[in-house]
């Protein structure tokens, strides 16, 4: 009897030895995203404390049993897998909307995760817009940033303040950081057409990083890079017309009309100086120095009696003028053109990606002899040994 039940315990015991270990395993894989292995990305069990990193071949391993959720991260990307009677698997990671990411200092983080204020500005709404700045390319898109144009030339930067931040003194312009690097040269060099995405960073918290240089504010710009393993070119081309949109004041175009009116406020001169001949006044007056230059007589009339008819106090029927005047504004303004082309070739793989990009901007001014030609090359290579 007491053997019979030995051997039933025995069974009993190895039955639950079984079941532990079925409950219980290691589960490998790998982690990558679309440029190769995903390095120090997180692995976790859902609802547990139990959390890996991966290591610098993408590679983890966690204890976890039938049924657990896996908890995969990385840079704001995130996926979920279901742990079942396999015991490897390999996760690959699909890039976030980059709205969803701030660029802040050396690297990314998600509007959730960070403290501070960051706005970033759309992708699309940069390439919308035909500006040959970068600067002007904020203008409307970010809460309490002035982006103020102080010039009507092509290719002009804009001035840029940051609500909060001021000097009586000295510089108030933000930083400009492009790719990681504080930006030393002209905001002309970049193509608006390269920029990935435009952060502006408007509080100390956000600034820290940059030191006394992020004082006014930072502008962290990031250009595009290839992605997605595989290979890809782009050829866009832009045309547009620069004309003036806001109304320009109201002048007289018409020289009859013009000299009408002078010889008419001479009259009303010698009238409300008590002249005795207000006529003879205004007609001995009109071309000389209380007048009009005889200079600008351009009428086959000798002075103002032959020219004005006191009764409609305007240029008399059958005079003519000896020459027609220029119109100054076809010597000073045109109605201009603006042609833009841009090819971009782009591309990567597990190790290597790749971007570089070929620009030409001819903006025509509306101004005549304001025009402005921009030749631009780009080349962005991330390459993983």
């Amino acid at each position: 009897m007491r053997s019979k039940f030995k051997w039933i315990f025995t069974l009993l015991l190895a039955f639950t030895m079984q079941f532990s270990f079925a409950q219980d395993k290691t589960v490998t894989g790998v982690v990558s995203d679309e440029l190769g292995p995903a390095i120090g990305a997180t692995v976790t069990v859902k609802g547990t404390k139990n959390v890996v990193a991966t290591d610098f071949d993408g590679k983890y391993s966690i204890k976890a049993k039938s049924g657990d959720v896996l908890e995969v991260s990385y840079l704001g990307m995130k996926q979920n897998i279901t742990v079942g009677a396999a015991n490897s698997y390999n996760v690959t990671l699909k890039a976030t909307v980059l709205d969803d990411l701030v660029v802040v200092g050396y690297g990314t983080t998600t509007k959730e995760a960070f403290v501070g204020t960051a706005t970033s500005v759309q992708t699309k709404n940069v390439e919308a817009k035909a500006v040959s700045n970068v600067s002007q390319a904020l203008k409307g898109e970010v809460a309490g940033v002035n982006v103020i144009t102080t010039s009507g030339q092509p290719g002009s930067a804009a001035t840029i303040r940051i609500r909060g931040f001021g000097s009586v003194n000295g510089n108030r312009s933000p930083l400009y950081v492009v790719d990681g690097v504080p930006l030393q040269g002209s905001l002309n060099s970049i193509n608006p057409a390269d920029i990935q995405s435009l952060t502006v960073l408007k509080d100390a918290a956000a600034t820290a990083v940059y030191g006394s240089r992020g004082s006014n504010g930072v502008i962290v710009i990031a250009t595009k890079n290839g992605k997605g393993n595989r290979s890809s070119v782009e050829v866009d081309l832009r045309s547009s017309v620069n004309v003036a949109l806001l109304p320009r004041y109201g002048v007289i175009e018409s020289p009859e009309e013009y000299i009408g009116l002078t010889w008419e406020s001479l009259y009303n001169r010698g009238v409300a100086t008590n002249n005795a001949n207000p006529i003879g006044f205004a007609n001995s007056t009109l071309f000389s120095a209380g007048g009009i230059s005889p200079g600008y007589n351009m009428w086959n009339a000798a002075d103002g009696a032959a020219l004005i008819d006191p009764a409609t106090r305007s240029v008399r029927p059958g005079v003519t003028r000896k020459y027609s005047p220029e119109d100054w504004e076809d010597y000073g303004f045109q109605t201009s053109y603006r042609q833009e082309s841009n090819v971009r070739f782009s591309g990567s793989n597990d190790k290597t990606s790749y971007f570089s990009s070929f620009g030409f901007l001819n903006d025509e001014g509306y101004i005549i002899n304001s025009d402005y030609k921009r030749y631009t090359a780009r080349l962005n290579v991330n390459h993983k040994p």
